[in-house]
């Protein structure tokens, strides 16, 4: 049973992530060969103050960016 794990840092719509896992499954069973229905595609949003980059959350990083920009 493959497991497809998607961590998003930004919102998405419930049609984005049906996009998601109907695509994930596509391309994963194309290169495979997999049965599609053994493919699980899990999407988790995460917000933007617990994911971090370069030591700094994404929320301070794009709220920097927004005030340069401004």
């Amino acid at each position: 049973m493959p497991i497809i794990n998607v961590n998003h840092a930004s919102p998405l719509t419930a049609d984005q992530i049906e996009a998601l896992m109907t695509g994930l499954t596509e391309v994963y069973t194309s290169v495979t060969k997999a049965n599609a229905s053994a493919v699980h595609v899990l999407v988790q949003q995460v917000p933007s103050d617990r994911w971090g980059v370069g030591g700094e959350s994404l929320a301070v990083r794009n709220s920097r960016a927004a005030a340069a920009t401004a």
